[in-house]
């Protein structure tokens, strides 16, 4: 790159732009101009001149930053950022979502102008926002203002390339701000995240840049693991009356929780896009050192603020949920957690006041459905559902984690018993049989006709439920030498309790334990499976991907957790 291009700018000078994108970029010897919307700021960069940036990675690690030798320039210097810009070939962007379409207005003047002056020379815009994909949504902004003439200009010359920001700033001390009103204080994580093929130019190349070829699988990891165990923190530690995200982290019950919600997610992002188990475990490592630096006072209020947002089915906490379930994964934590956002209020922030007034006059499964944008995935909607109910019942948050992983193991193989070998009664009993290592091979044959409701035609009850009630027979149940000695009743009354526990589990998630009635509730319609031709569109429909395999899934994690209730597991 040459030095006349050795030049960022860099629109919006807060707490990620100056702290982070500034930091990197001086350290690789770029002259740093930024541009604000904020007078105030603007004048007191000026004024400064310089200031600090202080890295603090770990309580052991510390490094202190002096930037200075900068221009800086309010957004109404309409000439002075061109003339600016002419001579650079990266703009880091650096601003909230909110304001995309406003920025856009003023840097489609600059793409036009550019294109009117024949300016033949890329700009590459790195879009330095802590959200999913923001180039799509900024190029719309920006294509509702360019002329064709515009639109030309930017396919062959402008790039917009997405990026990965982990850096978090936070406030400092007040003796910090007594020594420098413009310090920042920062967890000092090193490097930026980008997209290669996005770029029109030439890629800067130096010490903390990282280019990927898949951004949106970085993007999907990052969000599902750092945010989500951000938010697994603020959720929880609401619940215990915490103020601060280190509260949560040194609770020895959260810090499981968020542990195993951080291992859910893993293991889907493993599944859904191949990462190693080695490639996983390092960057968990990260993850989890960089939220654990007690400096870094988070507020949990800050942390958990705007509900709706992170609620979202694409968002920290349902986007992999879902990405579990599609995997054969339980996702207990992430629900719990889920359910906790939804009790999550703040003074004076309107997505919990909107959430809040909701819940005062809809059931908690519309509300799931209507925040957490869910409809056929009922399996995460009941399990949102329970998990808010213990809340309101003021049930401990402490969990029996040796319990849970029983259900998580039971409802992997059952996921994966249906995936690979069909056959939803059996299947489910072969569930039990692989968990304990027992076998009985006269149960599972008399179970081979029960599958697709009762020999494929539908009417008949789920075979997760039916073959859930046969195998918890074959632990306790009426025995056939008594019959004709007392009637066996007391086991046959247990039995009926155990049976009635799953049955209430089927009609609590899908309203019924009748396997046409469930497809509904999946599918959005019902199979008979007696022909080939429908045979063929149920399984279009996803049925062994993650529809029936999930229902054999939460039957197995239902009859597991009503087995271990007994003393069987």
């Amino acid at each position: 790159m040459s030095n006349q291009l050795k030049n960022i700018l860099i629109w919006g000078a807060g707490k990620i732009g100056r702290g982070f994108i500034a930091d990197l970029f001086n350290k690789a010897e770029y002259n740093l101009v930024f541009v604000d919307s904020n007078r105030e700021l603007i004048h007191q960069l000026n004024t400064q001149q310089q200031y600090t940036i202080i890295n603090l990675p770990s309580l052991d690690e510390k490094e202190e930053v002096i930037i200075k030798d900068f221009q800086a320039f309010h957004t109404d210097e309409k000439d002075q950022i061109f003339q600016k810009l002419k001579e650079c070939s990266i703009l880091s962007l650096v601003v909230f979502p909110s304001a995309f379409e406003q920025v856009a207005k003023d840097i489609s003047a600059i793409i036009e102008r550019r294109s009117r002056e024949k300016i033949d020379r890329s700009l590459d815009i790195l879009m330095s926002t802590n959200i999913c994909q923001p180039s799509e949504q900024f190029k719309h902004y920006l294509f509702k203002e360019l002329s064709d003439a515009g639109k030309d200009y930017f396919n062959r010359y402008i790039g917009l390339v997405d990026t990965l920001i982990i850096r978090m700033g936070i406030e400092p001390t007040p003796e910090m701000r007594e020594k420098d009103p413009m310090i920042i204080l920062t967890n000092g994580y090193p490097e930026l995240t980008l997209d290669r093929p996005a770029f029109k130019g030439e890629p800067p190349q130096f010490k903390g840049l990282l280019y990927t070829t898949n951004m949106a699988h970085e993007e999907k990891r990052k969000m599902y693991t750092y945010n989500t165990i951000h938010a697994v923190y603020a959720y929880l530690g609401k619940q215990r009356g915490y103020q601060y995200i280190i509260e949560s982290i040194q609770d020895e019950e959260i810090q499981q929780m968020a542990v195993e919600g951080l291992k859910e997610s893993s293991r889907a992002l493993q599944k859904e896009f191949g990462y190693s188990d080695e490639e996983m475990k390092e960057w968990n490592n990260r993850v989890l050192k960089n939220m654990a630096n007690p400096i870094l006072k988070d507020k949990i209020d800050r942390v958990g603020a705007d509900p709706i947002r992170k609620l979202k089915k694409e968002d920290r906490l349902i986007g992999p949920a879902l990405m579990c379930i599609r995997n054969g994964i339980l996702p207990y934590f992430l629900a719990k957690t889920a359910a906790a956002a939804l009790l999550f209020t703040v003074e004076d922030d309107p997505a919990t006041t909107i959430i809040q007034k909701f819940l005062r006059s809809h059931p908690i499964k519309e509300a799931v459905r209507e925040f957490c944008q869910l409809d056929r995935e009922v399996e995460l909607i009941q399990l949102i559902a329970e998990q808010y109910q213990k809340f309101l019942n003021k049930i401990s948050l402490k969990e029996d984690f040796y319990k849970i992983k029983k259900l998580k193991d039971c409802y992997e193989i059952g996921f994966e018993y249906e995936k690979n070998y069909r056959g939803c009664a059996q299947c489910l009993i072969s569930t039990i049989f692989k968990f304990t290592g027992k076998n009985n091979n006269s149960l599972f044959q008399s179970a081979s006709g029960l599958s697709g409701g009762m020999a494929l035609c539908g009417d008949g009850a789920c075979g997760g439920y039916s073959g859930g009630i046969m195998i918890m027979g074959s632990f306790i149940g009426r025995r056939f030498e008594m019959l004709e000695v007392n009637g066996d009743k007391e086991a046959q009354s247990q039995a009926y309790q155990m049976a009635q526990r799953l049955h209430d589990k089927f009609i609590e998630t899908y309203g019924s334990v009748i396997c046409a009635d469930i497809h509904k509730q999946i599918f959005g319609k019902s199979f008979c499976l007696r022909s080939k031709e429908v045979r063929k569109e149920f399984e279009e429909a996803g049925a062994h991907l993650d529809k029936c395999t999930t229902v054999v899934a939460m039957a197995a994690s239902w009859v597991a957790d009503i087995l271990s209730d007994e003393g069987f597991l």
